[in-house]
């Protein structure tokens, strides 16, 4: 420590980083690692993982251990990993069910916290959202929770067009991160389909992504708001899965032949696809991780490309019976005791497909699924091939669209919307219609908020900073209920 003025003012030199305190006891820093600290950055806790000092306005030195006004012991800046949220569905699967074993600790407790303080509310409703209109981008954004080189969680928004920004916390404002020199590119992947992986790297973590241009690794210098990126040239054709620690992302390689690339060791393997299809390997879905048999699944309407790992990586694409054809869309297969179940529609009948082999079960009727809860339309089923009497109890003409289900404390996100056709001319239609978007108790009525939106499927709920979030991409809106 020295002294730097006639007022009084010390200057500290802190494991890289050097803070100058005041003759009020009040601590800035003006340098880390050698360089001076440019503009105002109000997230030093992410940035060099400052601790908040006892006022809430200013900033403490992280190799601090007790505060200096109070003496008090202070909690050092950590990432936890429990407070990560990856597109589309929170775990970076294709599974919409969030429970025990996806470890989203966090994200159950604010969506009961939040259930539970407006359930008491008057009105009860969702109308109580707070609404943020100022985004980097009027739509076409996906939203993840990462540490991403940061000493805390932080949210992130992806552009389509590759563009990264980053919300600063305290100034409630979006921050540009820009490339270092190339930049990310477009990604063209559905929203249901959108997702994203981390590869951890010690403490920090790099952002896996399918792009346009192939399989990506980003690397985020959060103090310089600058990224790095690693590209496999190619063309990547699905989102990235992660399994048993290792992120693979299916992709057309420049000889137009198809593999699953991993990144090892910072270097890029190419893992062949057999019995490929070209013209099948498009619009899969987000991966399903199968645990029990060490594997992936990436579904098509025309068969599932499935990854599993041994000895050796096997990578192979597998066709539906002739003439079926899966709905991605539609939600992810269904999941049991006895294996994973796939909806099909083989000209007018309509059944599941037990994955692995030939045994089938009729459904009646579409049925949209988060790989445990069912739906027709707005009648709830404990599986897709569960029969309801339209005769005593008939069914409304109402298409609940379940986003994300939560098993272990009950509750789902969905949107329901009156409609009056057929599942199929729902996901066709471009108009904008009269969508309640929902947070329920399962079981219990849902609190809506009523808005007016086209492809109300195109939505994202996530959690961050103790508050449950929701994004209308065709509006370009943003809302936020705190816990």
């Amino acid at each position: 420590m020295d002294v730097v003025g006639d007022d009084r003012e010390y200057e500290w030199s802190l494991d890289g980083q050097r803070w100058l305190q005041d003759a009020h006891g009040r601590f800035s820093l003006t340098h880390v690692a050698g360089k001076a600290l440019e503009g105002d950055q109000p997230d030093l806790d992410f940035l060099v993982g400052a601790q908040q000092a006892p006022d809430g306005q200013s900033w403490l030195p992280a190799s601090f251990r007790h505060c200096p006004q109070t003496g008090a012991p202070l909690e050092p800046v950590r990432y936890a990993a429990q407070q990560r949220w990856l597109p589309p569905y929170g775990n970076g699967s294709g599974r919409r069910v969030v429970e025990g074993s996806c470890k989203l600790d966090a994200a159950e407790q604010t969506v009961a916290a939040v259930y539970q303080r407006l359930d008491r509310a008057s009105p009860r409703n969702l109308n109580a959202a707070r609404k943020f209109d100022q985004l980097p981008r009027s739509n076409g954004l996906n939203f993840l929770v990462a540490n991403l080189g940061g000493h805390r969680e932080a949210l992130f928004a992806l552009a389509r067009d590759g563009s990264l920004f980053r919300w600063q916390r305290k100034a409630e404002e979006w921050v540009g991160v820009l490339p270092h020199s190339t930049p990310i590119g477009r990604c063209s992947l559905q929203s249901w389909a959108w997702g994203v992986s981390l590869r951890e790297q010690g403490s920090q973590q790099h952002l896996l992504l399918a792009c346009d241009e192939g399989a990506t690794e980003v690397r985020v210098d959060p103090l310089a708001g600058r990224y790095h990126l690693e590209r496999c040239p190619g063309r990547a054709i699905a989102a990235p899965g992660e399994l048993e620690e290792q992120v693979l992302i299916p992709q057309q390689m420049p000889d137009g032949s198809f593999c699953v690339v991993a990144r090892q060791n910072d270097q890029w393997l190419a893992h062949p696809i057999a019995l490929t299809n070209p013209q099948h390997l498009h619009n899969l879905s987000a991966p399903l991780r199968d645990p029990a048999s060490r594997r992936l699944l990436w579904i098509g309407a025309h068969g599932y490309l499935s990854v599993k790992l041994g000895e050796s990586l096997e990578a192979q694409w597998l066709s539906w019976p002739p003439g079926a054809q899966a709905r991605p869309e539609y939600g992810p297969p269904f999941v049991n005791g006895y294996g994973i179940w796939q909806q099909l529609f083989e000209g007018s009948e309509q059944y599941c497909l037990r994955l692995d082999s030939d045994e089938r079960k009729e459904v009646k009727g579409s049925r949209l699924s988060t790989g445990q809860l069912n739906y027709m339309f707005n009648v709830r089923l404990d599986a897709p091939w569960g029969e309801h009497d339209v005769d005593n109890n008939p069914a409304d003409r109402e298409v609940v669209y379940p986003f994300i289900e939560f098993s272990d404390n009950p509750h789902l996100l969905s949107c329901r919307v009156h409609w009056p056709s057929s599942l199929q001319q729902f996901f066709g239609n471009e108009q904008a219609v009269d969508t309640e978007y929902c947070l329920e108790r399962i079981g219990q009525p849902a609190l809506s908020l009523l808005l007016k939106v086209a492809q109300p499927w195109n939505a994202q709920w996530f959690c961050y900073d103790n508050a449950l979030w929701l994004y209308i991409d065709s509006t370009g809106a943003l809302y936020r209920w705190n816990a």
